[in-house]
């Protein structure tokens, strides 16, 4: 039950909104260049485990066919590893973020607010009844309705920037650490991934009025400095290539420390490679 809330799509939307709403408002509007940077650091993982995937589960499975090459490269079907299965549509979104937040400023925030949470009311239902049964099997339909799924929490993020809300909410860091355990609480017990979105919303605002210790924020930083790399490859480890030898230390939080570790050392060495790439790719720009 308290994997319900534990939905990092929903988290890694709205933070994405928000610091891509404050990257407009300072004016870099550069949707290219971050989508280059963010498929650069994704062909990069895979040229590093789809080699060790081929050796360890053969080339059926890595790389493939042609089709299955072509589909994983562009991230239109990220079969090799499908827990990134939101690359696509989020670098859609990214690529008219600038024209969404314009539109976004344009509108006042009720009727807009109820748009886009009806796209993703409507999106929800459609995924729910009509997944299984044609969605999955219909990879550019699904693509659509996901990005109209998608965009509502990316354009919350958004608002959440646009009226500084996380700084207006003057609750007491007590309080807010009490609604928190609240919150976790009346989420276990409701099934539906839904509420998702509004979960992560609201723990997030309550969450920055928690008093933390430096400790646990320079702790949270260097995660947020290694979390794309840690995206991209940590169900390499638990599903794909090594998910016997993490399940094999059977306590879950050995298994959760475990895997954090090897995602961890092997971000270390991504981001290192990924930076010097970075760099190579600018200076001959």
């Amino acid at each position: 039950m308290f994997t319900r809330c534990t939905n990092p799509v929903a988290f890694f939307l709205l933070l994405s909104g928000y610091g891509l709403y404050a990257s407009y408002k300072l004016g870099k509007r550069d949707s290219m260049r971050r989508i280059g940077k963010l498929y650069v650091h994704y062909w990069l993982t895979l040229l590093i485990f789809v080699p060790l995937g081929w050796w360890i589960r053969g080339s059926e499975v890595y790389p493939g066919s042609w089709k299955q090459i072509l589909e994983n490269v562009s991230g239109w079907y990220t079969g090799y590893n499908g827990e990134i299965w939101f690359l696509f549509p989020y670098m859609l979104l990214v690529l008219i973020s600038v024209q969404l937040f314009r539109w976004m400023d344009k509108v006042k925030l009720i009727p807009f607010f109820l748009l886009a949470g009806s796209l993703y009311f409507f999106t929800y239902v459609l995924v729910y009844f009509w997944g299984d049964s044609y969605l999955y099997t219909h990879q550019g339909v699904y693509i659509l309705v996901l990005y109209f799924n998608l965009l509502f929490p990316f354009l919350l993020g958004g608002i959440m920037m646009k009226y500084n809300i996380v700084n207006k909410c003057k609750i007491k860091k007590e309080v807010a650490l009490a609604l928190i355990v609240l919150l976790m609480l009346i989420r276990m017990c409701i099934a539906t991934s839904f509420f998702h979105v509004f979960f992560a919303a609201i723990f997030i605002i309550l969450f920055m009025r928690v008093g933390r210790g430096k400790w646990l924020d320079c702790f949270l930083y260097e995660m947020g400095r290694r979390s794309t790399s840690m995206w991209f490859v940590h169900t390499y480890f638990c599903y794909y290539l090594f998910h016997d030898f993490i399940y094999n230390f059977k306590n879950p939080l050995l298994i959760f420390t475990v895997l954090l570790v090897f995602s961890y050392i092997s971000a270390l060495v991504i981001d290192y490679l990924n930076n010097k790439i970075q760099k190579l790719i600018n200076l001959k720009s």
